[in-house]
């Protein structure tokens, strides 16, 4: 059984996750336990797609790990966005990006561990009052997809050139990450909707109020991030990757997730009394009548209420005001208490200074070191490995299929051949999905010749 974390490993691993400042971001402590979380996230990934037992999610609940998470994924986005510039500004072509990367990547993986772990209520419940910071972190996210998408930055296909300036390598990067994490924070934001019961009252206000989260999520069904035009045709965001799609009208999870999230919060009457609907907040909510058509609803037939409701809505025009409870509500703390430790360390600039030597380090030695650590600690190997073996479970499944229907002699025929041997092939190369084989063995004797054209095709 493929393992990235071996069930005696887990408990260490989990129990080793704590809160750095921004001035730890790059360190080597700061690295191992950036490792661990790499790890954890595959681990964790790997359990829901083979239907194993969540240890995981567990683990990280159980030992009160998520608020770490939170704490985590603040701390990457203050670096990135106040201490990375002025790194760059010290260099603003550093010789070797892959660490920067790394930090980049960190948030991505923490947010992804979240996801998995707060679709289960008892995930959401153990916040508790970490769940404000979370609210504003991935209101912020949305936010920030929303802007990319509407300078068409999805739409940009456009291959970055080698001899193009590091930065710009870079900020493609950077800009990327921002798009997955935001996908994930639609996710997150329907997740603690689904679960606004758990909270206290700060909790509801917060979504309603403070960053008006219905509004937000009409904007990203307008908006549609998870999709695009390219010459090839319709694309849309599927498993953290662009794949074109055959059925245009079958709704993805992203989608589904933001139609979740309204409807939550526009007809539960717990939060609904905490949500007046103004003139303009009708006029925004009415957007969605028009997308709500029936290939939708047979996807999502619990849409068909929301539908009714903003159908009453449109005719009523319910711009009554209701009565505002005085709340005597509680503020995140994470973010601020970073700050004021950035601020005790002499400010952003001062941490940047203080980590030239770490993320503009131009020793070569110490690059290829560093680089061989990180290279092992993503396990790529085993990602390989592990492809395969889902793309094994992916074919059996064909094959179920396939021996249960009448064209199941016709399409035994179609295999392609194997690129060793010329037996047929039903397995196919993983990065340039042109060659075939028939077994891991041969693809292991092919691989020799084939790795350049392979490599050559993943450039």
């Amino acid at each position: 059984m493929v393992n990235f974390v071996y069930p005696e490993e887990l408990y260490l691993f989990v129990e080793s996750i704590r809160s750095f400042q921004v001035r730890d971001v790059g360190s080597s402590k700061w690295l191992e336990i950036h490792e661990m979380i790499i790890k954890l996230s595959q681990q964790a990934a790997l359990e829901v797609a083979e239907h194993r037992e969540e240890e995981v999610k567990e683990f990280l609940i159980s030992r009160d790990k998520l608020s770490v998470l939170i704490n985590e994924a603040y701390c990457v986005n203050l670096w990135k966005s106040r201490v990375l510039p002025h790194l760059l500004e010290i260099d603003p072509n550093p010789q070797a990006t892959f660490l920067i990367y790394t930090v980049l990547y960190h948030e991505a993986a923490v947010v992804a561990l979240l996801d998995l772990c707060l679709y289960h209520p008892s995930g959401c419940e153990s916040l508790q009052d970490s769940v404000l910071d979370l609210i504003d972190y991935c209101a912020q996210g949305v936010a920030q997809v929303i802007g990319l998408v509407s300078m068409g930055y999805h739409e940009n296909e456009t291959k970055v050139d080698v001899d193009e300036a590091v930065l710009t390598e870079l900020e493609r990067q950077k800009r990327d990450l921002i798009y997955k994490i935001g996908l994930r924070c639609v996710s997150l934001l329907s997740y603690l909707a689904d679960n606004v019961s758990l909270f206290h009252l700060g909790a509801a206000r917060r979504m309603l109020v403070t960053h008006d989260i219905p509004w937000l999520m009409v904007d990203v069904l307008c908006f549609r991030p998870w999709q695009r035009n390219t010459s090839k045709g319709l694309e849309k965001f599927i498993d953290e990757k662009w794949s074109g799609v055959e059925d245009v009208a079958k709704i993805i999870k992203p989608e589904a997730q933001a139609w979740f999230c309204v409807r939550q919060l526009l007809l539960s009457p717990q939060i609904t009394d905490n949500y007046p609907l103004n003139e303009a907040r009708c006029k925004q909510i009415s957007k969605l009548l028009g997308m709500l058509h029936e290939t939708l609803l047979d996807q999502l037939p619990v849409l068909i209420e929301l539908k009714q409701y903003i159908s009453r809505l449109t005719l009523s025009g319910n711009t009554g005001k209701k009565a505002q409870n005085l709340v005597l509500e509680d503020m995140p703390q994470i973010q601020d208490d970073l700050i004021k430790e950035v601020e005790r360390d002499g400010g952003f600039y001062q941490v940047a200074q203080n980590q030239d030597g770490v993320f503009l380090n131009n020793n070569r030695e110490e690059i290829c070191a560093l680089a061989t650590k990180l290279s092992s600690a993503y396990g790529t190997e085993l990602l390989c490995e592990l492809e395969q073996h889902m793309a094994d479970l992916e074919l059996k499944k064909d094959e179920t299929k396939s021996d249960d229907s009448p064209a199941a002699d016709e399409t035994e025929e179609k295999f392609h051949k194997c690129g060793t041997c010329q037996e047929p092939a039903k397995k196919k190369c993983a990065s340039c999905k042109l060659i075939h084989y028939c077994s891991r063995e041969c693809q292991l004797k092919d691989w020799p010749q084939h790795k350049d054209t392979c490599i050559g095709k993943a450039v």
